[in-house]
């Protein structure tokens, strides 16, 4: 569990600071690796690594699900794993360092929820509906772009091994030959669970904006910065409201049994002779 020492260290990072709500969420920065180590922590994830160590590796109550978040000097590499357990359906997916918090969470936070009966991927439909350019390749890929051009979700077909994993990319801005200045990428196994992409998806296209801290906002041109407020206390508040939320879905601890010891017979008074 979250314990009152880390909660009031949140609270420290972001009282008083001054901010803006910024849109689209994919242009939005890195965040706070707490929005996802804090959920997964509230809902029973457990860290399996050395405390005085950057890397951090929390394991799913079940042992079925693992996330690795190794910061690295290139922003371009993994930062963030999240892998199922060797074996029949393995699957992974890697961020890269600047990609935004709230779109990670999507997939940390469909784990947390229960798993609903054979949902298949619909990635390409859902960025669809919300504005993005879809085009279905001849060779049964897709290419979805988002309606500023600058971030693509793209699943290219192999000769060799099929259908590949779905591949996103970010750019600051549109060029004329496409996406330019690149902010970061994911690489979805084709193997993840249907209902996992598509709750990647839909973090990845909901138009609501994130905030941001003023010194942590990069200002490009597709970026949109709304007026700058406190956002401190918006930003604890709304982290409060999470972990509550995380708890909801923590597994009940399993209850303990006590062997039964061997019955003794019961001895009666002494029979008078």
């Amino acid at each position: 569990m979250i314990d009152s020492l880390q909660l009031d260290a949140f609270t420290d990072d972001y009282l008083g600071k001054l901010g803006s709500p910024v849109s689209p969420r994919y242009l939005a920065g890195p965040g706070d690796p707490r929005h996802i180590t804090h959920a997964l922590c509230a809902a029973g994830w457990t860290v399996h690594s050395d405390p005085l160590h950057p890397v951090i590796r929390m394991k799913s109550p079940d042992r079925e699900h693992e996330l690795v978040f190794k910061p690295s000097p290139h922003h371009f590499h993994g930062w963030w794993k999240v892998h199922s357990t060797l074996g029949p359906g393995h699957w992974y997916a890697s961020f890269s360092g600047d990609a935004p918090v709230e779109i990670i969470a999507g997939l940390t936070d469909a784990l947390v929820l229960p798993a609903p009966d054979n949902a298949s991927d619909d990635v390409a439909s859902i960025l669809a509906e919300r504005g993005w350019k879809h085009t279905a390749e001849a060779d049964g890929g897709h290419k979805v772009v988002s309606p500023d051009r600058t971030t693509v979700a793209e699943q290219r077909v192999s000769p060799s091994m099929g259908l590949c994993g779905w591949e996103v990319e970010a750019a600051r801005n549109s060029g004329p030959y496409g996406p330019e200045g690149f902010l970061w990428r994911a690489s979805l196994d084709p193997r993840a669970p249907g209902h996992v992409l598509n709750a990647i998806a839909t973090a990845l296209a909901d138009p609501a904006p994130v905030p941001r801290p003023r010194f942590e906002i990069d200002e490009g041109p597709h970026l949109h910065v709304g007026q700058e407020v406190e956002v401190g206390t918006r930003i604890v508040t709304a982290h409060h409201k999470r972990l509550a939320e995380a708890r909801r879905h923590r597994p009940a601890p399993p209850m303990l049994t006590t062997r039964a010891g061997p019955v003794t017979p019961a001895v009666g008074p002494a029979r008078r002779r």
